[in-house]
């Protein structure tokens, strides 16, 4: 079967029913992060990322279901333990689980990988089984996971390599006025440093208050494709300005080089002492009928707040309506043009008087940074995401959450996954079932060469959750050196907040 067969299958089996048919027969997760190798070996324990996706091993909860969870390294068995546990029948769990991995941790797409293992795509086509019944959840679906995807004859969830181009920086600009959704001053299409100097030249122009503007690749992710110029600093050539550039070892030549290549737009950067940075996640199924999952205020760090560091879910109350309304306008236009999986879209939130602007910064045809924050709540609570009032309800009460991928300590390197899990629930932190609160963690293979860990603080009110997430972090400072073992203090119930 083709491409196009294959996702026509897919819709004809989904026709008429609830997404949750998706947990059924075999979902084959391959969390690939297609990116250039150039950009993922600026992330710290990238070789780990696809760890994040473990989420979905809470997915087998539905007896109807099996897994096959593909990874570059393999997963510590700990790990998989720590994720079947918050299940009710972990040892039937167990049974439906398996785990492939391909043993190569260079900092490579693992779906580029794979490509070169045909043994491996081999055990993964007969670990799925009947294909009529299988299918591949993606991270991003690049030409590589179209590939992945011929090769095992097995239908992917998510948008096609085709209309990757809405999900590019130009795209998302273009998307928002299609749906009628504001974007910040700017313009896109840019092919070249002189455009680029150009587009700057007539922003300046037209907004004579504006204090910076901000560069983007189309293709970058997390901030990492951005450059930040002061207005006071302009010169020309543009490359001769000073610029302060959010990748590391970045410079005019190899940014230049990558404008060129995958093209660029320019914005007014936004240094309003109100501005926030929103985000909305959303699915698309087969059909076209469009589903807010959450929304989140982005925890930011860097220069000007370009790098995503993490999340707060939900979103403020204040334009957290907004957001979603301009959200949904955004996945009507995406459901039209055949887009289908799950999605994110970050906003730029600014005061006007009592009301807020949601400018849309950018739309991301693939999963991203707050997505398995709210899966892994939703499933460990067994709760629901009531769009209308944007809050996770977990038995007629709210939940909220502070999640991050960057809790690293010189405290944490060395240690191991299931240490860690211990150490935190000895402390009395770990997610606790009968009040739907505490902390669940992932990413733990990165702990023992880089002291790196991401964790989901979940708590009754947002300020229970900052608090549990102030305690984690203080946890993690104070832990004794390896090898000690301290007394476990009696288990109270996370600190509450004011609400």
């Amino acid at each position: 079967m083709t491409w196009d067969e294959r996702q026509h299958a897919l819709a004809t089996r989904l026709a008429g029913h609830p997404l949750t048919a998706l947990e059924q027969g075999t979902l084959v997760v391959i969390p690939s992060t297609t990116f250039p190798s150039v950009e993922l070996r600026k992330i710290t324990g990238i070789e780990h990322y696809e760890e994040r996706m473990l989420f979905t091993v809470l997915l087998l909860r539905r007896p109807e279901l099996r897994i096959v969870f593909v990874t570059a390294v393999p997963v510590d068995g700990a790990v998989t333990e720590y994720f079947l546990r918050h299940l009710p029948d972990p040892d039937d769990a167990r049974r439906r689980l398996h785990l492939v991995s391909v043993g190569d941790p260079e900092p490579r797409a693992l779906s580029e990988k794979l490509l070169a293992r045909p043994d491996v795509l081999d055990e993964i086509r007969a670990r799925a089984g009947d294909a009529s019944s299988a299918c591949v959840l993606p991270f991003n679906v690049t030409p590589l996971e179209r590939r992945v995807s011929d090769a095992l004859g097995l239908p992917v969830f998510g948008a096609s390599p085709e209309q990757f181009v809405l999900g590019s920086k130009t795209g998302s600009r273009r998307v928002a006025r299609r749906a009628g959704v504001a974007v910040l001053d700017g313009a896109e299409g840019l092919g070249s440093v002189d455009e680029v100097e150009r587009a700057v030249t007539e922003l300046i122009e037209r907004q004579p208050e504006a204090r910076a503007v901000v560069v983007k690749l189309n293709n970058g992710f997390s901030g990492q494709g951005n450059a930040i110029i002061d207005v006071a600093d302009l010169t020309s050539p543009l490359d001769a300005s000073p610029t302060y550039f959010c990748a590391e070892g970045e410079s005019w030549p190899s940014f230049g080089a990558k404008i060129a290549a995958e093209g660029a737009i320019v914005e007014e950067l936004v240094r309003h002492p109100g501005a926030t940075s929103p985000s909305a996640q959303l699915r698309i199924a087969p059909g076209g009928r469009a589903e807010v999952l959450s929304t989140h205020d982005q925890v930011l760090g860097g220069r000007d707040s370009q790098v995503y560091l993490g999340c707060r879910f939900p979103a403020r109350d204040a334009y957290r309506p907004a957001v979603t309304v301009a959200a949904r306008r955004v996945a009507d236009v995406l459901a039209a043009e055949g887009v289908i999986g799950s999605f994110g879209i970050d906003f730029v939130v600014v005061p006007d008087g009592d009301a807020h602007i949601a400018y849309l910064s950018e739309i991301n045809l693939r999963l991203g940074g707050t997505t398995h924050p709210f899966w892994m709540a939703r499933l460990v609570t067994g709760g629901t995401y009531d769009e209308e009032a944007g809050e996770l309800m977990v038995g007629g009460s709210r939940r909220a959450y502070v999640a991050t991928d960057n809790l690293r300590s010189p405290a944490l390197v060395g240690r191991r996954p299931a240490e860690v899990i211990d150490a935190v629930e000895r402390l009395g932190l770990g997610f606790d079932a009968a009040t739907g609160t505490g902390v669940t963690l992932h990413l733990l293979g990165a702990l023992p060469r880089y002291g790196k860990m991401g964790a989901v603080c979940i708590g009754r009110t947002p300020e229970e959750a900052e608090a549990i997430d102030r305690r984690l972090h203080a946890a993690v400072e104070q832990l004794p050196p390896e090898g000690s073992e301290p007394a476990a203090p009696p288990r109270s119930p996370p600190a509450s907040g004011d609400g």
